[in-house]
């Protein structure tokens, strides 16, 4: 039989406001206390209702991830899956369930505001969306709280890597190791990202003294390993082609450098190459890939603490604005 908060406080001879208290985290009980009550609610395995939660707090405690692209990234994708992964963990944490917003239920169409509606979202991550969709401007105008990791606006806030930064950082380490013929293979640049690096490589290059080349930048269709062993062609027809290459992300990378050494360029004797991510296999590659290593923790951590204080402060975006992370240069063997 289910246990209720009155069970377990006449269990341990306490008051339900102190079962209660202790199990929500509020002030007003001792640690000991709490300590007792938390340890014997697991022990007799307590699921608060549900429906209970709801009618005090007025909250559904679900929160939606919009996931939704056409740049063939994937859930999959390192990067993503563990922001995602990340901010999972902190709202589960805190009593929020996930669901992923959708256009059809069944057969039913709906736009991402009526899904939010239906489910009584409380809140909602926007991971990846498509560009200047519309269905996407009208949730963000709406009531609901949202955070991007994808989007930079004046109307949402926005907890992302410092690409320029992390760019511009590419540029200067591989300035510092003699290399004065720096080229970029950047990824798409209908995405925030791979914009965002190209305009960081041309910092890093104002930043050492380098002139831009126009004939030294090139631009992945999508952010994939077949995506970059096909743009590496284009290195390949040079007749004087760089010696060093900062590349966009490191699956794009690891396409570049198959074809490369496949042609017999030596990496990194004759082209050096740094990524963007450090994804756990950049480590593992032959030769590891140097590169820029994005906290993806802490960035799903955070963007689940601002969303989770909106909600529960019952704000619509407190603040608007961005929380800009700094990615950490991995020196490896591809420079």
């Amino acid at each position: 039989m289910k246990k209720t908060i009155y069970d377990i406080a006449k269990e341990l001879n306490v008051a339900p406001s102190t079962v209660s208290k202790s199990l929500n985290g509020v002030k007003g009980v001792s640690e000991k206390t709490r300590k007792r009550i938390i340890r014997y609610a697991n022990k007799v395995r307590y699921i608060p209702s549900a429906s209970a939660s709801q009618l005090k707090t007025k909250r559904s405690f679900s929160i939606g991830i919009i996931y939704s692209e056409n740049l063939n990234i994937g859930l999959e994708h390192h990067f993503f899956s563990s922001v995602i992964q990340a901010f999972k963990d902190y709202v589960e944490t805190r009593g929020y369930e996930i669901t992923f917003v959708i256009r059809n239920l069944g057969q039913t169409e709906m736009t991402y505001l009526e899904f939010c509606r239906y489910k009584q979202i409380d809140g909602v991550f926007i991971v990846v969306s498509e560009p200047s969709n519309e269905e996407l401007e009208e949730l963000i105008e709406s009531d609901i709280p949202c955070v991007t990791t994808d989007l930079v606006s004046d109307r949402i806030y926005t907890v992302m890597t410092d690409n320029i930064y992390g760019a511009s950082l590419a540029v200067q380490k591989l300035y510092e190791r003699g290399h004065r013929r720096i080229a970029h293979i950047a990824g798409p640049e209908q995405s925030i990202a791979g914009y965002e690096r190209i305009m960081g490589y041309r910092k890093g290059l104002r930043a050492v003294g380098l002139s831009e080349d126009e004939d030294l930048i090139w631009v992945s269709e999508y952010f994939t390993f077949e995506a970059g062993y096909r743009t590496a062609g284009k290195v390949l027809q040079m007749d004087k082609p760089p010696t060093g290459i900062f590349v966009g992300s490191d699956d794009i990378a690891f396409g570049v450098m198959r074809r490369l050494i496949e042609n017999g360029i030596d990496i990194p004797g004759d082209i050096a190459i740094i990524g963007f991510d450090d994804i756990p296999f950049a480590k593992y590659y032959q030769p590891p890939l140097a590169t820029m290593k994005q906290n993806k923790k802490k960035i799903g951590v955070e963007a689940a603490k601002y969303l989770l204080a909106s909600i529960e402060n019952q704000e619509k975006n407190p603040d608007f604005g961005e929380l800009r992370i700094k990615p950490q240069f991995i020196a490896r063997s591809s420079i």
